[in-house]
């Protein structure tokens, strides 16, 4: 009797010891080697907002190159629209320092693309142009 009860003390102890150490693996899983956890979700999301970011980032450099190609931006307005992307550029950099760009980074950089997009349009479109010469058009 003494050694069902020494057996059944002792499988007791090592499944709780199995316990136990299932417990603080399972607590470390998703973890980084900083021990930062890691939300696969938002982490997915984010690569999606940062891609979005990239492709409208990219489309608006292209319209302010071809206004600078076509004349149709001043050397002043071309600096300042590129001024204005390097910016949402550090923006999108400082939100992703921790490794995500979260949802109100997010709708922020997108806030500011959309006013971005409007000063190109505006420039673009305000008649002040110059040649492919760098002199001023005719109709200025």
């Amino acid at each position: 009797m003494k050694n069902t009860l020494k057996k059944k003390m002792l499988g007791m102890l090592v499944l709780g010891a199995l316990g136990l150490v299932a417990t603080g693996a399972q607590a470390d899983w998703g973890r980084d080697g900083n021990g930062n956890h890691h939300d696969w979700h938002a982490y997915r999301q984010s690569q999606a907002f940062s891609q979005q970011v990239n492709t409208r980032q990219n489309r608006q450099m292209e319209r302010i190159q071809s206004g600078m190609h076509e004349g149709r931006l001043t050397h002043a307005e071309y600096r300042e629209l590129m001024h204005e992307q390097r910016e949402i550029r550090q923006m999108e950099r400082h939100f992703r320092a921790d490794g995500i760009i979260g949802a109100r980074e997010f709708q922020r950089l997108d806030r500011a693309l959309d006013v971005a997009s409007r000063n190109i349009m505006a420039e673009k479109h305000d008649r002040q142009a110059h040649n492919a010469y760098g002199r001023p058009a005719h109709f200025n």
